[in-house]
C-alpha cells in the first residue's frame, strides 16, 4: 500500500497526533497546518475528538506536496509529545517494541496497519533495532517519530542516535510497497 492511503475508510485517529500535526509547523506558520486541516473537512480539533485517516493523510499529502517532507518528519517528531502511550515506558527501546500497541491506542475502526519491532544483532556500546512501518504513513513521518521518541527517552549520555531508511527492502514512497523499515541505532 502506496503512502498517504487508508487502508480502510473507516478507520479514525486521535485528536492528540491532529495537533502534533499543527505543532510539527515553525513557530507563527501554524495557521497554515490549520488551514490545510480545514479543507480536508478536519475542524475544531480537541485532543480527545476522532478524526477522519484519510482526511489527516490528504492534509498530510498536501503539506508534502507544498512544503516538502521535511515538515512531515517535523510532525513526526511531535507525536512523540502528543500521542498517548501505554503506561509505564521508561526506555527508548522498550516504547520502540510497543509502537505497535501505541499506534493501536492512538487509531481505530478497522485495518490500521501495524509496527513491528526486532531487536538487531547486540554489540557492546551498540544498540540495534530495526522497526518495519507498515501503515499508511509517509516514511518522512515515521522517521519523526522515531527521532522525537529518541529525543524524548534516551538518557542524555548517549552519544547518539542514527535513524536510516533500510535501502535493501521494499519502500512504500518509491515503490509503493506495503511497509517500509528503519535501522536504528544509539550508542
Amino acid at each position: 500500500m502506496a503512502e498517504f492511503k487508508s487502508f480502510s475508510p473507516n478507520v479514525e485517529v486521535t485528536g492528540n497526533v491532529v495537533a502534533a500535526f499543527v505543532a510539527g509547523f515553525p513557530s507563527g506558520t501554524e495557521k497554515i497546518g490549520i488551514s490545510i486541516l480545514e479543507k480536508h473537512g478536519i475542524t475544531d480539533s480537541k485532543p480527545e475528538n476522532w478524526y477522519r485517516l484519510q482526511s489527516f493523510l490528504d492534509a498530510m499529502k498536501e503539506i508534502s506536496d507544498k512544503l516538502g517532507a521535511h515538515i512531515l518528519t517535523r510532525i513526526g517528531e511531535q507525536i512523540a509529545t502528543h500521542a498517548r502511550l501505554p503506561p509505564g515506558l521508561s526506555s527508548f527501546e522498550e516504547c520502540l517494541a510497543k509502537m505497535d500497541e501505541s499506534y493501536h491506542m492512538n487509531h481505530r475502526g478497522g485495518d490500521i496497519g501495524h509496527y513491528y519491532f526486532s531487536k538487531g544483532q547486540h554489540m557492546p556500546g551498540l544498540e540495534r533495532v530495526a522497526m518495519q512501518c507498515a501503515n499508511p504513513y509517509p516514511c518522512s513521518f515515521d522517521q519523526g517519530l522515531f527521532e522525537g521518541f529518541a529525543k524524548r527517552l534516551l538518557p542524555d549520555t548517549v552519544a547518539g542516535v542514527v535513524v536510516r531508511h533500510d535501502e535493501t527492502e521494499a519502500c512504500r514512497k518509491k515503490n509503493g510497497a506495503d511497509s517500509c523499515t528503519f535501522l536504528i541505532s544509539w550508542t
